[in-house]
């Protein structure tokens, strides 16, 4: 009873916390764009600090643990494909994303293509990150259960309310700053009970000697290949590249950040903060759970286990860092489908005349709601890590799409609105359908995707465009006129407002869609000059040459290739 009382009164202390962070953080909230995107002003140490806390989740905590349990060494693949993703976002995707000027992937689509596809690939990430929040309160209510033994529904309904309260104050800006305690409270636990474990089980040499490893593992559960190969190649197909380049809480840390630089070296900190406090910590208490429990019945309970047999303060500390590993990603998954919510639906579709504070208004009234379906999902999910499954569902159609907005030329709006279709339709149909209990329906949809965009867009740049017409920048006047008023100065985006009379998310559009041309640059938040007047390395560009189409191509053969070696794997 003593421990119960200890790790409940520091589960607590920690949430009260987060409420006077949320109530504080909420005096920042002046516009939409500081409700969704914190005024585009995190630094370099928040937006990594949110970046680690988004995937520093009671589902990824509990099911790294899982893994260590099941594998050993080779479970480390896991979150190992999420570090080596975010290194990788840090060169080659971050800089494009924030110079975009979108607030989310599926406004990137509208500047890119056209509006249907925006529509669409919304839908796709709106589904995704409801699902991925709803699998974070379900590690939550796995973990309280098995500590204090009480229904699952008493830890998912705490860690709700508090976010309501929070997010609800102050949005984004509420997100980015409650990432700060959370991350604090998951270093003091986790690390710190893989030490413990350490020293009261023994070091390496007594786990190797004295654990019982799975049959079948005798030579390999200490080496890095144990776990199979199949299930590792989905890893980095899930983490490395799916999750990092098509989540809309990722990209929305990117377009938040200051500047590029703010934003690469985020992600880089970020993958170093997820390596020392998820990767070894976490695998590491996975396997002590084996040498100490051998019989789990099930794996997902290995974190909990040890977590009953730790000393009273420890536990308290580790039950909430699992509370803050949880809601750290529960409020960025949140944030991602509420953004897309009130950005392409409500200001896009249904009035796009909105005032500043009207957005701000219908944006807390979308989060109560979000929040709201997410519970109900919650308490329907039957594992925490089949409930991080269904984020590749409805992600994966969305990969090719991204990619060639960012890098192709030739990527059409044909060819962006049939492969999320295709691709993401797959998935869904996939999974629904019960599918091969051994083959992930991601890898299909990454397949059919990128086959439907590289062909589609090689076609329709011979046959010119099956619907509309191929403009990146529709509203030729409203550019025109945009570029006439920057001659001979730099020009903020209220002046663009002033100038043209245009609505601001009109406006974004085209903006957007010159930058992305190499006609603008942006200086600063929402301060743009023309192209000559600026340097190459701040300049969005695209490779026009025959070897973007190249490269374009080899990316179609290697992801047959590998649904190819995937599918002869596994059957």
């Amino acid at each position: 009873m003593t421990t119960q009382i200890v790790q409940v009164s520091i589960i607590a202390i920690y949430l009260i916390v987060l409420i006077f962070v949320g109530k504080t953080a909420g005096p920042q909230i002046k516009s939409h764009t500081d409700y969704h995107l914190a005024g585009r002003q995190m630094s370099w140490v928040i937006i990594a600090a949110g970046l680690a806390g988004t995937n520093y989740s009671g589902a990824v905590t509990t099911s790294v643990a899982s893994l260590g349990y099941q594998f050993g060494i080779g479970g480390l693949w896991f979150e190992a494909a999420t570090v080596i993703g975010f290194i990788i976002c840090a060169f080659i995707y971050v800089r494009r994303a924030r110079l975009s000027g979108a607030f989310t992937i599926s406004e990137l689509f509208e500047v890119r293509y056209d509006f249907p596809t925006r529509l669409i690939a919304g839908l796709f990430i709106m589904l995704s990150g409801i699902a991925a929040a709803a699998a974070q309160f379900k590690g939550i209510g796995l973990i309280v259960s098995t500590l204090f033994n009480v229904p699952e529904s008493y830890g998912i309904a705490a860690a709700w309310i508090i976010i309501v309260i929070y997010m609800t104050f102050a949005g984004f800006w509420a997100t980015n700053l409650t990432n700060l305690p959370q991350l604090l409270f998951c270093f003091l636990s986790f690390p710190v009970i893989f030490l413990w474990a350490v020293k009261t089980y023994g070091g390496w040499a007594t786990l190797t000697s004295n654990i019982v490893v799975p049959a079948g593992m005798e030579n390999t559960y200490f080496t890095p290949w144990s776990a199979p190969l199949a299930l590792v190649m989905t890893w980095a197909l899930m983490w490395m590249w799916i999750n990092e380049w098509g989540s809309q809480w990722y990209f929305q840390r990117a377009v938040a950040a200051r500047n590029v630089h703010h934003a690469k070296l985020g992600f880089l900190v970020a993958g170093l903060i997820l390596l020392i406090g998820v990767l070894i910590p976490i695998l590491g208490i996975g396997m002590y759970a084996r040498l100490v429990n051998p019989n789990l019945e099930n794996p997902e309970l290995a974190l909990s286990s040890m977590l009953l047999n730790a000393p009273a303060l420890l536990g308290g500390l580790a039950a909430a860092g699992i509370f803050a590993a949880a809601m750290s990603t529960v409020d960025g998954c949140s944030m991602g489908a509420i953004t897309v919510l009130v950005r392409d639906f409500y200001h896009r579709t249904i009035k796009p005349n909105a005032s500043a504070s009207e957005l701000t208004k219908i944006s807390r009234i979308v989060t109560v709601s979000v929040l709201i379906i997410i519970l109900i999902l919650a308490t329907m999910l039957t594992s925490a890590l089949k409930g991080l499954g269904y984020i590749f569902i409805f992600n994966t159609g969305l990969f090719a799409a991204l990619l060639s907005a960012l890098y192709w030329k030739k990527a059409s709006k044909e060819g962006a609105l049939l492969s999320i279709l295709a691709g993401g339709g797959f998935a869904v149909y996939w999974t629904l359908s019960g599918g091969s209990k051994f083959f992930h329906g991601a890898w299909w949809a990454f397949a059919i995707s990128a086959v439907v965009m590289v062909v589609v867009s090689l076609i329709v740049s011979k046959t010119g465009p099956w619907w509309g017409n191929n403009k990146i920048i529709k509203n030729h006047l409203l550019a025109e006129e945009i570029m006439f008023f920057m001659q001979n100065r730099n020009v903020t985006f209220a002046d663009l407002i002033d100038r043209t009379g245009a609505h601001a998310a009109e406006l974004r559009l085209v903006i957007s869609g010159l930058v992305m041309e190499g006609e603008l640059r942006e200086i600063d938040y929402l301060t743009y000059s023309l192209k000559e007047n600026s340097s190459v390395q701040d300049e969005f560009k695209k490779d026009s040459s025959a070897s973007r189409d190249v490269m374009m191509i080899i990316f179609v053969i290697i992801a047959v290739a590998t649904l190819f070696v995937m599918w002869n794997i596994t059957h």
